[in-house]
C-alpha cells in the first residue's frame, strides 16, 4: 500500500509565488502600456524637444558675390601704369585668398591685356584658372573679376516671449543672435565655414611671401618708392 504525504503549507505557498508573479508581469504590462502611449503628433508620453544649438536657431548663410577692377586705359597709353599693375596685384592676391572659382579676364586694350597676362604668369596663376570674357566698355580698359563667398548674419530682435514666464530656463528667441550676427561680419574669409583652407597657402598675399623670403636672404625688406614716385610725377620741375 503506498501513502500519500501531503506536507501542510505546500499547496499554498505555490498559490502564494504564482500570485507575485502575476502581480509582476501586471505590473510590467501597464509600464510598457504607458510607454506605448503616444500623443496626436506621433511622439511618445514624456518626451522633452531637444533644445537648438545657437548655430542650429541663428544660423549664418553663405552666398556667393562679385568683385572687379576695372581699369580705364587712354588710347594714347600702351598698357597700365605703374599704380595700375599694383592695383591688379593686390587683386590678384584677394583671388588667391577669397576666390571660389576662375579669375575672369576681359578688354580691349591690347597692350593692358598683355600687362595682365604679365602679372599673372608673375604670380603663377595656372592658366586653366584664368576666364577670358567680353569687355563692354565706351573706352579703352580692361576688367578683372572673380566670385567670392561672403557671410550673412541673422536678423536679430526677435523678442516673442516674456523671459519671465521662462520656467524651463530654455533659449529665448534672441539668445545668441546678436554673437551669431557679429561673427559672421568679422569672418575674413566664408569660405573657412564651408571648407578647410589650405595650410601651405600665403592667406595674406604676395606681399607677405616676398618679405619672408627677403628675410630669410638678408636682403632689404622695405619697399622701393623712388621708381614709383619718380614714374608717377607728370611733370619734373627743376628745384630752385
Amino acid at each position: 500500500m503506498t501513502h500519500q504525504l501531503n506536507m501542510p503549507g505546500c499547496r499554498g505557498t505555490s498559490l502564494k509565488t504564482a500570485t507575485v508573479r502575476l502581480l509582476a508581469v501586471s505590473a510590467l504590462a501597464v509600464g510598457m502600456a504607458g510607454c506605448g502611449h503616444r500623443f496626436d503628433d506621433g511622439r511618445p508620453a514624456g518626451f522633452t524637444e531637444p533644445m537648438q544649438s545657437v548655430e542650429q536657431a541663428h544660423p549664418i548663410e553663405i552666398e556667393k558675390a562679385h568683385t572687379s577692377l576695372v581699369l580705364a586705359v587712354p588710347a594714347s597709353v600702351h598698357g597700365l601704369n605703374v599704380y595700375q599693375k599694383e592695383q591688379v596685384r593686390h587683386f590678384i592676391a584677394q583671388w588667391r585668398s577669397n576666390g571660389a572659382g576662375k579669375i575672369a579676364v576681359g578688354g580691349n586694350s591690347r597692350g593692358a591685356l598683355g600687362d595682365v597676362r604679365d602679372l599673372l604668369i608673375e604670380h603663377g596663376v595656372p592658366v586653366g584658372a584664368v576666364q577670358v570674357t567680353g569687355f563692354d566698355g565706351r573706352q579703352p580698359g580692361v576688367k578683372l573679376s572673380f566670385a567670392r563667398y561672403i557671410a550673412e548674419g541673422p536678423k536679430c530682435g526677435n523678442w516673442p516671449d516674456n523671459l519671465a514666464d521662462n520656467k524651463d530656463n530654455k533659449h529665448y528667441a534672441n539668445f545668441g543672435c546678436a554673437a551669431q550676427h557679429n561673427l559672421a561680419a568679422m569672418i575674413d574669409n566664408p569660405k573657412d565655414l564651408i571648407t578647410p583652407r589650405d595650410q601651405t597657402d600665403w592667406s595674406d598675399g604676395d606681399r607677405r611671401d616676398f618679405i619672408f623670403r627677403a628675410w630669410r636672404g638678408g636682403t632689404d625688406t622695405k619697399a622701393d618708392t623712388k621708381g614709383v614716385e619718380k614714374a608717377g610725377n607728370i611733370s619734373d620741375v627743376a628745384k630752385k
